[in-house]
């Protein structure tokens, strides 16, 4: 399934896949970030991504990262033009904790620190219908914790992008490693119930 995202690394990274997983590797500096006050517009990650215009989509993954300097990350996006899109992104925060992390752009960035996860991997998933994006994470891949649904501007039938990424905006560099990646067209009924 992997085989059908492409990978985009701008010079900024390496990306290396296989049927199973992906393990993206940024470089410093790198970052998708679009500042509140509009003082910089940060787009230089490297990513695998995937085009469709379904009406409703899930994309999830178990995410890894090697943890070394502030908002190191691994992310899944939904992109749905330019100025909007959004990203839930496993990252190291300033306090040192790995923390889920959602990040929703409108022309600029509203970012928003969820709760520390101890864990040395989480699972993140991001579900889109028409054009609202919810946003979850789980333990185990099974039960999913809800963190947050937004809108996007999405014309109907218009193509969105999907995709994987990996970011080091502080540190020296940072490589996110993405098992069992799933994409689904189920619709997922209820947000908040686990499912």
């Amino acid at each position: 399934m992997l085989q059908d995202f492409i990978a985009a690394e701008g010079g900024n990274g390496q990306i290396t896949i296989s049927d199973q997983e992906a393990t993206i590797t940024a470089q410093a500096r790198t970052d998708w970030f679009f500042h509140p006050d509009g003082s910089s517009r940060q787009a230089n990650v490297p990513s695998l991504i995937l085009e469709t215009t379904a009406p409703e989509v899930s994309l999830a993954a178990k995410v890894s990262v090697g943890f070394a300097g502030t908002y190191d990350a691994g992310a899944l996006f939904v992109d749905t033009g330019p100025d909007h899109w959004a990203k839930l992104a496993f990252e190291l925060s300033p306090q040192g904790f790995p923390t889920i992390v959602s990040v929703v752009t409108k022309g600029t960035s509203d970012d928003c620190d969820g709760p520390r996860h101890p864990a040395d991997a989480v699972w993140l998933r991001l579900h889109v219908r028409g054009g609202i994006v919810a946003f979850h994470f789980s333990e185990d891949g099974q039960f999913w914790r809800f963190n947050r649904t937004f809108s996007l501007s999405r014309s109907p039938g218009a193509p969105i992008r999907l995709g994987l990424s990996a970011q080091a905006p502080k540190g020296e560099g940072c490589t996110a490693r993405f098992t069992e990646v799933k994409l689904r067209h189920t619709p997922l009924i209820d947000f908040r119930d686990g499912s």
